[in-house]
């Protein structure tokens, strides 16, 4: 039966092919009159003029080709084109590619489980969804995990300035990389047999206060591999920034976000102050302490001065890549490679609240701080016990990340023919790399202290007249994070294993053994349960991954090719998993090019998921049965913990699309994706497990306020997402020069989850994403277009990057809808100097702030803006220099 369904799916889509090209043909023959290639599928007769077409590794194929366009769409990005960008690290480039389109974190991110790190998560799917390679490489993940769930790596390890080309493809490549190649693959190709000496120095500083940049790099090569044989190159690179607070920008510096159509200060719990009375209703201090403002029913406090609107950072990298020639058909090569990355972030004053909660060691829970005020407090005006919700606006809490990545690898590849069975490449490769991450978290509560206060003496409306109250109540914890991978690889393929009448016949094999591991230790203070609140992460796990793969590109007819890859990985935690994909080819002419793809897979639980995990993280919830009415939307602590019997995601990937370059200057692409997800891996909608009440889940106080909600990771309903994307590049040249206008384009159609009851939400467009793993808001459209202008010596780009908008749907009292953003951005470059470029640009040439979102006036940073979309840097100036030895 499976079969028959195969067969049927096949003729279906050679059929759509074979209508689409019916279609694009004549157009493109009307433009170009095409040239006879010289494809896999119908090789040119040898003249005396033929050139020989070099075959290259690509992204997403196991077997070498020589075509602009294989089975699907790679989108490749030279280091020039994301310089010319006015981009200084591979993190912000990534970051605004338009696959990149929801759930990508940054090293700003106050509340992240991993500060410090960048991630990029194509097709909204989070981060654990894409798999990004290094040379074609696995490399260890960040030791921290994103979002709670979502192992990634960390893209501010490695310096631009040792970049190549960046190649992203956008369709799940599962059969030859794996599990954890759901969404796409991004393959950072760095440079190799470099000669010379290059310096480079940048400097950059925003109109408004803070953000100051400087970089500076270094890039040598000694050696040609083509004439000696040998070649050694080497990049090193310097990044500091130094930040900045909420304050420095006017559109945050208020927290007054009611002229953007959200709510005035404050917004939630963290900047209230204020008595809880018997009945839940409120009571603000008298005198409201800190220069708080008297809002009716509680102290408003502005806090945008001890929160980090940007992080600081300090960065060195350094990369060497040696190759030595051991004949003219075999080469070996080495490959060192290490970081170190500082960041600090302030995360805003401590709060106390009645869902202020610290870890529990012996049960391995959470309990309640407490925020009760005793009667017998002299400063207490009632004389009898009351709630109280403070905000301890002396110093502001922040933490501070060192992070050092290394990895270091050697390999040997080469080639050979046969007679009969083709001409052959192969390569072995060892490598280990590992990331460790250090933390500081500074200035948290100390619970003793903090029970004593409430118990004492302490002045809650005037701090000041019991100056020693404080003592003691703030201090310093330390946390070790480590995540390490060991992998072997090797593989063998040829283009021409034997010839069919419509061309000849590839075939690639491979194999890949590695080894996970991850550990996350719980700072020492909070795992003694001393520091509040409890919000934390601990993991300890570990895995061995065996694989093999292939891959069989059969020509059918005459420019249709069809190519049946495959994938079987073993996990040692679960099992294994055979995950195939078929795909057809189409060339009619060599100006368009179609494809579709079809392809089954999995994803394993990652060890955050899947071993005895324990997560602590703080969530807005809706609760309807919270027993003080201005509480009802707020965030709370949700306690989860992983789940050794999980089973992978199971997941179906469709890819249809074109390329069509009917002249010189001119290309076009477009396709359609589409995913879909069973077994989602979810620890729930914590709404929904709020409104269900359930005491085993939802744990209260004896006030009736939420304590915390316990949840686990278990496999849920189903995910469906689809869309389009759409490419373009025309070129104009002219006596005044060459005119460029580029653009790449992604619209999001669905974004679908199945609870498994039945019902099914939709995500895309909205922000309700933010209850989920996958977190944060979905905008349908994202694109970038680029207009450049090449003349002489000079090159200027302007380009505009747009975001959509999408609807605050998260059931806060003033939901709107949030404004699509567009930037625009300027950069030029000039070369009319002996061994110098010069350059400078403005990014935000308009001195655009992010659209306000109500729901982001919620959360403790307060920012006001999805800082999983955009930041709030504002028009920034940068201007530097190259220095060029060959």
């Amino acid at each position: 039966m499976k079969q028959k369904v195969l067969v049927s799916a096949i003729k279906k889509i050679v059929g759509a092919e074979l209508l689409f090209s019916t279609v694009l043909v004549p157009v493109a023959i009307a433009q170009s009159a095409p040239a006879t290639p010289a494809t896999d599928a119908a090789p040119a007769a040898k003249d005396k003029g033929a050139t020989k077409l070099e075959r290259v590794e690509v992204t997403g194929s196991l077997i070498k080709q020589s075509d602009k366009t294989g089975y699907n769409q790679v989108q490749k990005v030279t280091a020039k084109e994301i310089e010319d960008q006015g981009y200084s690290t591979v993190a912000e480039f990534l970051h605004d590619i338009s696959a990149n389109s929801a759930s990508s974190w940054g090293e700003s991110n106050t509340n992240s489980f991993a500060p410090g790190g960048a991630g990029i998560a194509l097709r909204g799917l989070s981060e654990k969804y894409t798999l990004v390679l290094v040379d074609g490489q696995r490399v260890a993940n960040y030791a921290l995990a994103v979002n709670g769930t979502d192992s990634f790596f960390d893209l501010n390890t490695l310096p631009l300035n040792i970049v190549d080309h960046v190649e992203i493809v956008k369709t799940g490549a599962v059969s030859q990389y794996g599990s954890d190649a759901i969404a796409g693959v991004v393959n950072i190709i760095t440079k190799k047999n470099y000669h010379g000496l290059e310096l480079d120095a940048n400097l950059g500083k925003p109109q408004h206060p803070g953000g100051f940049e400087e970089r500076f790099s270094v890039l040598g090569g000694i050696g040609d591999f083509a004439t000696q044989g040998w070649n050694i190159t080497a990049a090193g690179s310097y990044y500091k920034e130094n930040g900045f607070m909420l304050s420095d920008r006017d559109f945050t510096a208020s927290e007054d976000f009611s002229r953007y159509g959200g709510s005035a200060l404050p917004t939630q719990n963290a900047q209230k102050i204020n008595w809880i009375n018997a009945d839940g209703s409120t009571t603000p201090l008298s005198p409201c302490p800190y220069n708080s403002t008297n809002m009716g029913a509680y102290c408003g406090l502005n806090n945008a001065s001890a929160i980090s609107a940007q992080a600081a950072v300090e960065r060195w990298n350094g990369k060497v890549h040696g190759t030595y020639k051991i004949d003219d058909n075999i080469q070996a090569y080495a490959d060192l490679w290490a970081s170190r990355n500082t960041t600090s972030l302030l995360q805003g004053y401590n709060t106390l609240r009645a869902s202020t909660v610290h870890y529990d060691p012996a049960t391995s829970s959470l309990a309640s701080v407490g925020n009760t005020v005793l009667g017998s407090n002299p400063y207490n005006p009632f004389g009898v016990d009351t709630g109280i919700r403070y905000t301890f606006a002396d110093t502001p809490a922040g933490v501070d990340t060192t992070s050092t990545f290394w990895k270091a690898s050697t390999g040997i590849k080469g080639s050979f023919s046969t007679p009969k069975f083709g001409d052959w490449d192969w390569g072995v490769d060892v490598g280990h790399s590992q990331s460790t991450v250090a933390t500081e978290y500074t200035n948290e509560l100390y619970v003793p202290a903090l029970q004593n206060l409430l118990a004492g003496g302490f002045d809650f409306s005037n701090p000041a007249n019991t100056p020693n109250g404080t003592n003691g109540l703030f201090v310093n914890d330390y946390g070790l994070n480590i995540s390490k991978l060991d992998t072997v690889t090797a593989t063998l393929s040829t283009p021409n294993l034997f010839t069919l009448p419509a061309g000849d016949v590839g075939f690639g094999i491979g194999t890949e053994f590695r080894h996970e591991a991850q550990e996350i230790i719980i700072p020492t203070l909070q795992g003694q349960g001393l520091i509040a609140p409890g919000a934390f992460q601990t993991v300890n796990g570990e895995r061995n991954v065996a694989a093999v793969y292939y891959q069989l590109d059969i020509p059918l007819i005459k420019n249709l090719t069809f190519s049946q890859s495959g994938r079987y990985d073993h996990y040692g935690d679960f099992g294994g998993a055979f995950s195939p994909r078929f795909a057809l080819r189409y060339q009619p002419i060599q100006q368009l090019t179609a494809y579709a793809s079809y392809s089954r897979g999995f994803r394993a639980p990652t060890l955050v998921e899947s071993s005895q995990s324990t997560t602590a993280s703080v969530q807005l919830m809706h609760d309807p049965f919270d027993p003080n009415p201005d509480n009802v939307d707020a965030t709370r602590t949700e306690l989860t913990r992983g789940n050794p019997n999980l089973q992978p995601e199971r997941t179906k990937n469709y890819n249809l699309g074109f390329q069509l370059s009917p002249a010189e200057h001119t290309d076009i692409g477009f396709d359609y994706y589409k995913i879909v997800i069973d077994n989602v891996i979810s620890n729930g909608d914590p709404n929904a497990i709020v409104a269900q009440n359930d005491p085993t889940q939802v744990v209260r106080n004896s006030d009736g306020t939420i304590k915390y909600v316990n949840t686990s990771y278990t496999n849920q309903g189903s995910l469906t997402t689809d869309g389009f994307e759409f490419t373009f590049r025309q070129g104009l040249p002219t006596a005044f020069g060459t005119f460029t206008l580029s653009g790449d384009w992604a619209y999001v159609y669905h974004f679908k989850i199945e609870d498994g009851s039945g019902a099914t939400t939709e995500y895309a467009g909205n922000n309700l994403a933010l209850n989920t793993v996958f977190g944060a808001s979905f905008p349908r459209w994202k694109g970038n277009t680029t207009l450049s202008w090449d003349y002489a010596k000079f090159t200027t780009t302007l380009s505009w990057d747009y975001t959509g908008p999408y609807t605050n749907a998260v059931g806060i009292s003033d939901a709107t809808s949030v404004s699509s953003y567009s930037q625009f951005n300027l950069f030029a470059t000039y070369r009319g100097i002996k061994n110098w470029t010069i350059y400078g640009g403005i990014n935000n040439l308009f001195d655009r702030h992010p659209p306000a979102d109500p729901v982001w006036q919620y959360y403790a940073n307060t920012t006001g803006y999805d800082a999983s979309l955009y930041n709030e840097v504002g028009r920034f100036f940068q201007i530097g220099a190259t220095y060029r030895w060959k």
